[in-house]
């Protein structure tokens, strides 16, 4: 197994693996981690094998599991009532799944990579694009303001300029 595909299915079991099982006898929380830990039991390969079993064989070995903990009771004490919901916060394999999920996984259109690398990337284009273009524009209007506000009035003249310089004559 790769390690991609190792740490993406660690991560798929965190649900399982950090959900509360009880406390102990000193009044301490309790998760599955910590009570497969407790029975030197690793907690992963552990949560892989349970969502390889059916459904109510997996709720069996868990209960018996917790059941087995003899050091740290549990405070309601009726292991496959608390193991039933635990199971239910595993992953489900493609082979335990429901017929009906069966159906719409295999009817769901898949779309190709290059498809959707091409509209991501259009996609940022003319987000860059609109952005530019509203900065061009945003920073343009005080410019336009400022000049506005120091062109000097414009005036209509009511009367020819009045010429009061020397006149010749001209012969």
């Amino acid at each position: 197994m790769n390690v991609v595909a190792t740490t993406r299915r660690r991560c798929d079991f965190d649900k399982f693996l950090y959900a509360s099982v009880g406390d102990d006898h000193n009044g301490m929380p309790l998760t599955v981690l910590s009570a497969l830990a407790r029975m030197n039991v690793d907690p992963w390969e552990e949560a892989s094998r349970l969502t390889q079993l059916p459904q109510e064989s997996a709720v069996t070995h868990l209960a018996s599991l917790l059941g087995a903990l003899g050091n740290a009771p549990l405070a309601n004490g009726d292991s496959a009532r608390i193991a039933a919901p635990l199971i239910a916060l595993l992953p489900y394999p493609r082979h335990r799944a429901s017929p009906m999920f069966k159906a719409f996984a295999q009817a769901a259109p898949t779309v190709p990579p290059a498809v959707v690398y091409t509209l991501l990337s259009v996609l940022t284009y003319l987000i860059f694009m609109l952005l530019s273009q509203w900065m061009m524009t945003s920073s343009q209007a005080p410019r336009m303001q400022a000049a506005s506000a120091s062109a000097p009035p414009i005036t209509s003249p009511s009367a020819p300029p009045a010429n009061d310089g020397p006149k010749r004559a001209f012969k």
